[in-house]
Order: structure tokens, then C-alpha cells, then sequence
């Protein structure tokens, strides 16, 4: 069952309360989404709640159109705000020795180990506790690394 999801143009209680019913309504499905995409549960919700804050009035009228699927629309619009992380990943090398990157902003950004731990863990599928077997590092050092990798990458898109 779907629930009517109301939104006017002018009060910004009005713009409040449509993110909250569509973070009610949608919030969960996302995150599953976003979570498949970055690989981690905190840094998912990280982007979750940037995407809803962000959320403008401009976006509201589009994802709240007559006739169009919310849940479709707001996939598209997480899908765009996402696009700076997965070119990120796609730009990653072959080779997880050799983290040199094909030109990408956001790893130009990154140090030599940033580079590697990113890479790894989302082009590569390795697991925090193999990537610190690999470093001979804690994994609570190798998280803190990721954990920059991803500060980079949100601070520096547009």
C-alpha cells in the first residue's frame, strides 16, 4: 500500500516534512541499495543522510511529480549524488599491488595506502581483516584508512 506523499512549494516545514515521509517510506530500500554499492554499512548511512538533507525543493517537485514512481525517482537521484563513488571505483587498477589510477580526481586525492585500501575493499571485494593481514597492520588502522578514502571522496564532489 502506498502511502500519499504531500508536498507543497512554499514553507520550509512543508520541505521538512516530505524528506521525513520519504526517508519513512523509502529510507530502508536505499540504504539496502547504497550499502551493495559502497560496501559498508556506516559509510551507507553517511551517504543517506547527506543525499536526504540535500534533498531541494527543485529535487522534491521532481521525485514528487504527478505520474511518476517516487521510489524509481528517488533511486535516480541517489544513482546521480553516488556517481562521483562509483567512477571512483571504476578507475581503480587491475592490479591491487600496483595502485596507480587511471586519472580520477577524487584517488589524485588520495595517498599511495588510501589508494590501495580503497581499491581493494570496493574494486576488489577484499575484507578489512585480509587487507591488514596484507599491510601487516590492526584492522582498526586499515577502517580509519578506508574511513579517509571515503572523507576524501565526499568532500571533494560537486
Amino acid at each position: 500500500m502506498k502511502q500519499e506523499l504531500t508536498y507543497t512549494t512554499d514553507p520550509a516545514s512543508a520541505i521538512k516534512s516530505a524528506k521525513h515521509q520519504l526517508f519513512a517510506g523509502y529510507g530502508a530500500m536505499l540504504l539496502g541499495y547504497i550499502t551493495e554499492v559502497v560496501k559498508d554499512r556506516l559509510t551507507a548511512e553517511r551517504y543517506l543522510v547527506d543525499i536526504f538533507s540535500g534533498l531541494k525543493p527543485e529535487d522534491l517537485n521532481i521525485i514528487l511529480a504527478e505520474g511518476n514512481n517516487t521510489y524509481c525517482s528517488l533511486l535516480q537521484h541517489v544513482r546521480k549524488k553516488l556517481a562521483s563513488f562509483i567512477n571512483t571505483v571504476n578507475d581503480c587498477s587491475l592490479n591491487p599491488q600496483d595502485p596507480l589510477i587511471a586519472g580520477n580526481r577524487f584517488i589524485d586525492l588520495m595517498n599511495k595506502e588510501e589508494q590501495f585500501v580503497f581499491c581493494s575493499v570496493h574494486y576488489y571485494g577484499k575484507t578489512i581483516a585480509g587487507i591488514a593481514a596484507e599491510l601487516n597492520k590492526p584492522e582498526a588502522d586499515v577502517k580509519q584508512i578506508l574511513k579517509q578514502s571515503f572523507t576524501i571522496i565526499r568532500n571533494n564532489r560537486k
